[in-house]
């Protein structure tokens, strides 16, 4: 037993504020995680989220895990200790169910990391009764699951806030049946997908459909709660800790869902329509926490929408509460939210353009003009904001190598603004991202940019913004992006693959495993994909027909080149 780590355990959890603990007995033992460290895990809501509905469910004690850093890995490593939780330390070996909230691909290697390290079989269906089951939600399971397929027991597909309930009432009901009969039972729930009920069949290297079992579901539907439930629900911050990407913030989700559609984002098609959460409503949360002086993170994917954030905001100053904001749109940024930033402490903020030219901006279905968003930043200075991150993607659909000059164009103005706003002393911060197209949106055809046109355009900006003072560029590193669009897109046949990386997954590695499988990076990657193939992610409910997705796919290239568009 290493007491190293039992140390750190109990001191992360004497440095957090607990506003809500596991009850202690009950019938069903959950242990909740995150395929990251306890920093990137706890920085995440959507865990935070899941942790206190669990838990304020009768009979369920649930518990928290994460990937350990790299000096705990190496102790666990030395004293072949398996996994445990952060609450009790007891091995996750020892609870009814593993959960993991997944929101990232490039975290699938993780996933199998974490399995490893609480001793179960890394392949399902080498595990049996004496094993807990394993279930992974979170953002990618609306998307595409199947490269985790193998590894995972029950996807849960949709909102947790409507998954829970039925779920715990199944495990209970099946819990002493054989494994198949428990898998096949707990298949029966709307939102929950078990993988190992369907099987993939091929053509060469196309992908042609699963074959699902008897009684297995052939379209896996999403679940989603009503606008009535979305309000009555706790969607806060549960535990507050220093150890996190913003401090000790109360996070807050203040809407879901988006009331636009930027084709390149998969929120406007993964969720129904927005949900926004009343004022008085956020106030009974933040009223939970106001002793401890928190900074308040209001959680949403276009924040300045809300039809209350003038009041919201008002509130806060009153009550002297710092405040950060998840998403701000150049064409929605009130007064108030600019005065409540800055009466916080603030001294940056972020304002994505998204891409330098309104042409292409308006092709991705991003609606603000260059205009627009100069007079947001010009405010932005004036009210007291020093310095600027602004982000913009490489790689669009329709993108042209004159866009990358716009891109520059744009920066540069957006500086001499910020000069002539009197913040000259102030910087310019622009990250470039490769695009990635997602699944279930008009891209999700699309191929992705070649690695070396990605680096040649992140070049280009990046040298031409290098002589402009009080400007910095921070360029993602393409590989990284273009193993996430593998992932993103791929089909069962990656899981092969990522048994063969997880320990070490570096580019290299990647492409030496994905030669030996068979799997070519210029087919998943670089091709455009025929509209009647069959997609890996093809069973999971679309809120989205097909054929309007493929239409606004179109009409994106025709907006961008001026083609006439038809009614």
């Amino acid at each position: 037993m290493s007491w190293k780590l039992i140390a750190r355990a109990e001191q992360r959890l004497a440095q957090e504020i607990a506003l809500l603990r596991p009850p202690h007995g009950g019938d069903l033992r959950i242990a909740l995680g995150y395929p990251n460290t306890y920093h990137v895990g706890m920085s995440n809501l959507g865990l935070q989220v899941v942790y206190g509905i669990l838990n304020q469910t009768p009979g369920v004690s649930c518990e928290r895990f994460f990937l350990p850093d790299p000096d705990e890995l190496e102790e666990y490593e030395r004293h072949g200790r398996h996994l445990f939780t952060l609450e009790s330390q007891q091995p996750l070996e020892q609870f009814d169910l593993i959960a993991l909230s997944c929101s990232y691909e490039n975290d699938y290697c993780n996933v199998l990391r974490i399995l490893e390290l609480a001793g179960l079989p890394l392949l399902s269906c080498d595990r049996t009764e004496q094993h807990p089951l394993v279930l992974v939600g979170g953002a990618i399971t609306l998307l595409n699951p199947e490269p985790l397929a193998d590894f995972v027991d029950i996807f849960g597909v949709g909102e947790a806030e409507g998954l829970v309930e039925e779920l715990v009432v199944h495990m209970r009901r099946l819990r002493d049946l054989p494994r198949p009969e428990q898998l096949m039972g707990l298949a029966q729930v709307p939102g929950l997908y078990v993988p190992s009920l369907y099987t993939p069949n091929y053509e060469g290297e196309r992908f042609v459909g699963l074959q699902p079992l008897p009684g297995a579901p052939a379209t896996i539907a999403k679940n989603y709660i009503s606008r009535d439930q979305f309000e009555e629900i706790n969607s806060s911050s549960w535990i507050l800790s220093e150890d996190t990407e913003f401090g000790k913030t109360f996070l807050m989700e203040v809407s879901r869902g988006c009331p636009y559609i930027c084709r390149f984002c998969t929120v406007g098609f993964s969720y129904p329509k927005v949900r926004w959460k009343p004022l008085e409503r956020l106030w009974e949360d933040i009223a939970t926490v106001k002793q401890h002086q928190p900074r308040v993170g209001l959680i949403s994917a276009t924040v300045g929408n809300h039809p209350e954030i003038e009041a919201l905001c008002e509130r806060l100053m009153q009550e002297d509460l710092s405040v950060s904001f998840s998403s701000l749109r150049a064409d929605k940024l009130p007064d108030a939210i600019l005065e409540t930033l800055v009466r916080g402490g603030s001294k940056s903020m972020t304002l994505a353009p998204e891409t330098g030219s309104e042409e292409l901006r308006k092709s991705i279905n991003k609606r603000f003009s260059d205009e627009q968003y100069f007079e947001a930043a010009e405010r932005a200075f004036r009210k007291g904001i020093k310095n600027l991150k602004m982000y913009s993607m490489v790689g669009l659909p329709n993108e042209l190598d004159e866009d990358m000059d716009a891109l520059v164009k744009l920066v540069e103005a957006t500086r001499r603004i910020q000069v002539s706003s009197g913040r000259g002393g102030g910087r310019i911060t622009l990250g470039l991202g490769l695009f990635v197209p997602k699944p279930l949106t008009p891209y999700q055809w699309n191929p992705m940019v070649t690695l070396k046109l990605a680096e040649k355009r992140m070049q280009r900006v990046s040298a031409k913004l290098a002589r402009v003072g009080g400007v910095k560029v921070n360029p993602e590193v393409p590989k990284t992006a273009i193993l996430e669009g593998l992932q993103a897109r791929a089909d069962r046949r990656l899981g092969r693959v990522l048994l063969k990386v997880y320990h070490k997954p570096s580019y290299k590695n990647w492409q030496r495993a994905l030669a030996e499988e068979g799997i070519s990076l210029d087919y998943e990657l670089y091709r455009q994909r025929d509209p009647d193939e069959v997609l890996p992610w093809s069973h999971i409910a679309s809120s989205w027909p097909k054929e309007r997705l493929l239409r606004d796919s179109e009409r994106a290239r025709q907006q961008r080149f001026k083609e006439t568009v038809p009614l």
